[in-house]
């Protein structure tokens, strides 16, 4: 998922450990119909170590992706050689790049957008998206619907973050974090903290994560020239309503 800010949060310092952090979260299913349905070529943008272009690759798609985490493109590019299929791997901004080319599927996938924490920062990407989509192309993108409940949390409380197992010690690691909500900004800060075996509980760097409403977010893409062709709830294309946790959005050019 590679931010694309300067901000470094300790999630990508290593893609081993990052896909253990995430792992069975690709929605491979989803990303797969997509491509069967509007074909290729296909982008990714916030790539991170390849849990969605891989397996497309792997079932003959043309894949790019574009990540700006030296850290995720390093095992990305270690796990598309061990399974044997090619991948164009870019590192890059995805508020500034230039490709030289257009793609039938343009994807933003695992709430990835949330690290573009400004206007500005989503406008570039956009405009950036514009440029390579194929005037017949189709632009993708998943983000949850932001929690009131986790919102109003303050940095007093501890949350369950993460769990998984060391590549190396093998030990298992505990992630937790403490949040706190800025409205002004609608950006939540985290600060993560871990835990190895039953070693201490220490710091662990900052996530920050931009939170886009749905009414909100229908309006920044309007006005940055996408329609939206669908707009769903859940990967089996249900309809989005005030139930849904996430918003999953086909766009096209307007």
């Amino acid at each position: 998922m590679g931010t694309p800010s300067s901000i470094v949060s300790s999630i990508y310092s290593s893609g081993k450990i990052y896909d253990r952090l995430f792992a069975g979260s690709s929605g491979y299913l989803y990303w797969g119909s997509l491509a069967q349905a509007y074909g290729d070529p296909v982008l990714e943008i916030m790539c991170g170590t390849g849990l969605v272009s891989i397996p497309l690759a792997r079932q003959g798609y043309k894949v790019t992706g574009l990540d700006l985490a030296k850290t995720m493109l390093a095992e990305a590019r270690h796990k598309a050689s061990q399974a044997g299929v090619e991948v164009d791997w870019v590192l890059g901004d995805v508020r500034d790049f230039d490709l030289g080319k257009q793609f039938k599927l343009i994807f933003l996938p695992s709430n990835s957008i949330c690290h573009l924490l400004t206007r500005a920062d989503l406008e570039a990407c956009l405009a950036c998206v514009a440029h390579h989509l194929d005037a017949s192309g189709r632009f993708a993108v998943t983000v949850f619907v932001p929690s009131l409940e986790l919102l109003i949390k303050t940095s007093e409380e501890e949350q369950p973050f993460s769990t998984y197992t060391d590549p190396e010690s093998g030990e298992e690691v505990v992630m937790t974090q403490r949040s706190w909500y800025d409205s002004a900004t609608q950006i939540k800060h985290n600060q993560l903290f871990k835990r190895v075996g039953s070693g201490p509980t220490e710091p662990n760097g900052e996530l920050t994560m931009r939170m886009y409403f749905p009414q909100e977010l229908d309006a920044l893409f309007w006005y940055n020239g996408f329609a939206i062709e669908h707009k769903y709830g859940g990967t089996d294309h249900s309809p989005f309503d005030g139930q849904s946790a996430m918003q999953y959005y086909i766009l096209k050019h307007r």
